[in-house]
């Protein structure tokens, strides 16, 4: 779709809980971003919110708290397709 140039409509989701990600992840949003900067997700939760969203066809995403690439790396093998990044 960003290839394309069609919008995208997603959300942040700073919850600790699968539950939350699941329920946010059904309601048809093309991405959700799980915020690993300013919320107290950890990185197994992360991992355990992208499984979740993997059931559907949601585009899973993560925020780390920084620009370390031992993070970004274990958020890409966690299961996040993309990352956002504090400059």
């Amino acid at each position: 779709m960003w290839r394309e140039r069609k919008p995208t409509f997603g959300a942040w989701l700073n919850s600790c809980s699968t539950f939350v990600a699941e329920t946010m992840g059904s309601l048809g949003f093309d991405w959700l971003l799980v915020d690993g900067e300013h919320s107290p997700v950890d990185l197994q939760t992360m991992i355990q919110m992208f499984q979740v969203l993997s059931i559907g066809n949601t585009v899973p995403l993560a925020r780390v708290q920084w620009n370390d690439l031992v993070q970004i790396k274990r958020v890409l093998d966690g299961g996040a397709y993309g990352v956002v990044i504090r400059g």
